[in-house]
């Protein structure tokens, strides 16, 4: 998968693109809330898992957390955990309360800032 050249610091969050991102902008909001910016790039048809894609985006972002949002999941990585170990995985999410997906984003910007989890 080709991931955009990331020359601004931000979380890169690689999305399924048949997935409304309506149903995962709290997410989003949450990392706006805690000051840490993100790019989105088109999850292209892969084989890979949210695990993989999302272990990928994490490498590939200048502040070392990356996104993975499909169609029932959200999984944030770091490029440090392996693969298969993702740090924080929300199943369901379109089920799921703005609040808890604004927690999410915002956790993830947290690992950036280093700060403790909400």
């Amino acid at each position: 998968m080709n991931l955009p050249d990331m020359t601004q610091p931000a979380i890169l969050v690689i999305a399924d693109p048949a997935v409304e991102q309506h149903l995962w902008r709290p997410m989003l909001l949450g990392m706006e809330e805690e000051g840490i910016p993100f790019a989105i790039t088109p999850a292209q048809n892969s084989e890979l898992s949210l695990s993989a894609l999302a272990h990928q985006a994490s490498s590939a972002s200048p502040l070392a957390v990356g996104v993975a949002v499909g169609r029932s999941e959200l999984v944030v990585h770091d490029p440090h955990l392996p693969e298969e170990q993702p740090l924080f995985v929300l199943t369901d999410y379109t089920r799921r309360s703005e609040d808890e997906l604004r927690r999410l984003g915002c956790n993830a910007a947290r690992l950036v800032k280093g700060l403790p989890f909400k």
